[in-house]
């Protein structure tokens, strides 16, 4: 039995030799098939599974191979990527082939000066990014190569294979994958997020974006590609918004230009989810983080609380309008709250029997500062919330019932001196704001306002419909 078992595994590995001695002995004469082919179809077959839109902008041939201005590289594929790098082969081909390559080699790849492999020529054009031919060979496999044929009306049609050639007036393009064309050119690493960002408000200067839950706002610091070391990768808000907002077209000055990244100017714990506020450009930046840092940001949460709220005399005040004050320091910094009661449901689950919708207002912005107020001031954590719920192991499933829903600002552009020049101006009725979305003047102080509103997320609704529909048949059938 052992003899029989070694002499299959003998014959095995006398086969696996026997194919690849065979390849080898093909591969110049099957790599000369294709190189005729190839000649014979005008050197290019346009791509299958990708559109191909004309490209504008069609890069001009210039005595240097590498080109990178922006009015030298054409516009976003149809495909969704976009052409960041061009590399013009040059017309009298590679004269210095065997400066790189040694004579073996030339001749295993079937390497003339007027026609090499696009793995070559990347060597050839960009020694200090593709080093040897695996570097290339990798580029190439990760789909961010394509080729723009001599005399193919400017179109980057053929996307790079490791076997395809570059003959002379070929333009090779590194491409990204991405949402506009500013941000890319300008270098910003970013891909299409494995998450959807809405877009709730967007103009040149300002942005409102509506942030999942589970999603961190910015990368752990230190930790800028994650892996092992920690961090998020570039699962991350801000690493998504090139990706989904347009680039800022406003002219650009020493004082104001438009910023390399879109910027959040606050934040959101991970498991919150609803409006970011994302400023465009430089100056918005800056007037929009002092409208958080001095409190004129006004913002609007909704909660699920697990029970009944408590009102502590020591901290919590209540107005004639229903809503109640809390004044409570965290790490000995003012913390203050409003927080109004909209619906109380039956839940098996909940404590006292209880869970209660809720609408918060937080005047300062501290650390958890909503989450700890209810859980610590009000005896009532937010469903779902594990770090101060700790006892409730039921709630948890669905997550934090947590929502930033609304949000009003000063528009950090219309109330400047230009901006409001130009606000004088705009035709107010021909506004496409998008629902939720208001920008207005205000009669009596004359400021530019935009506030934005959002539904809930629709697990808020079947949650609190759920819990009361399983509460009410529980107790019918015990009576």
């Amino acid at each position: 039995m052992m003899l029989l078992k070694r002499g299959f595994r003998l014959l095995k590995i006398a086969s696996v030799v026997l194919t690849a001695q065979l390849c080898m002995s093909l591969a110049p004469a099957i790599t000369k098939s294709l190189h005729s082919k190839h000649i014979s179809c005008n050197r290019w077959q346009p791509l299958k599974s990708a559109a191909t839109d004309e490209v504008t902008n069609h890069a001009e041939e210039t005595d240097d191979a590498t080109s990178s201005k922006v009015d030298h590289i054409p516009g976003s594929r149809g495909d969704g990527y976009i052409v960041t790098k061009t590399y013009d082969v040059p017309i009298e081909g590679f004269p210095s082939l065997s400066d790189v390559f040694e004579p073996s080699d030339q001749e295993r790849l079937q390497l003339e000066v007027m026609n090499v492999t696009l793995p070559a020529a990347l060597m050839l054009l960009d020694p200090e990014k593709y080093p040897t031919q695996s570097r290339a060979r990798k580029a190439i496999r990760q789909r961010a190569i394509c080729i723009c044929r001599r005399n193919s009306d400017s179109k980057f049609d053929e996307l790079g294979k490791v076997i395809a050639r570059a003959y002379p007036g070929d333009i090779i393009g590194y491409q990204q994958r991405g949402g506009s064309d500013y941000y890319s050119v300008q270098g910003t690493p970013y891909r299409l997020p494995a998450f959807d960002v809405p877009v709730i408000f967007e103009d040149d200067h300002v942005a409102i974006v509506n942030k999942p839950a589970g999603i961190v706002a910015y990368r752990a610091e230190g930790n800028r590609g994650g892996g092992s070391r920690g961090g998020h990768g570039r699962d991350t808000l801000i690493s998504a918004l090139p990706a989904v907002l347009k680039p800022s077209n406003i002219p650009i000055t020493d004082e104001n230009y438009p910023m390399k990244r879109p910027q959040p100017v606050h934040r959101l714990d991970r498991p919150t989810s609803g409006l970011v506020v994302v400023a465009k450009t430089k100056l918005a930046t800056v007037h929009l983080s002092q409208q958080f840092e001095f409190r004129k940001a006004q913002k609007t949460y909704m909660a699920i609380l697990n029970g009944s709220p408590q009102q502590p005399s020591c901290d919590n005040e209540t107005t004639e309008d229903g809503w109640n004050l809390i004044d409570h320091d965290l790490e000995d910094k003012s913390a203050v709250t409003k927080w109004k009661v909209l619906q109380t449901v039956k839940s098996l689950h909940g404590n006292n029997g209880v869970l209660t919708l809720v609408e918060l207002k937080p005047k300062t912005g501290r650390y958890h500062q909503l989450r700890r107020h209810m859980a610590w001031v009000c005896k009532a954590p937010i469903v779902g919330d594990a770090t101060y719920d700790e006892d409730n192991m039921r709630l948890r499933k669905r997550g934090l019932f947590l929502c930033s829903n609304e949000i009003t600002i000063e528009h950090p552009y219309y109330n400047t001196p230009s901006g409001r020049e130009e606000w004088s101006q705009l035709n107010k009725d021909a506004l496409n704001l998008g629902e939720g979305c208001l920008l207005e003047e205000d009669e009596e102080s004359g400021i530019v306002t935009l506030r934005v509103r959002i539904d809930l997320p629709k697990k808020f609704a079947s949650f609190l419909m759920h819990e009361d529909a399983r509460a009410n048949k529980f107790l019918n059938e015990t009576e």
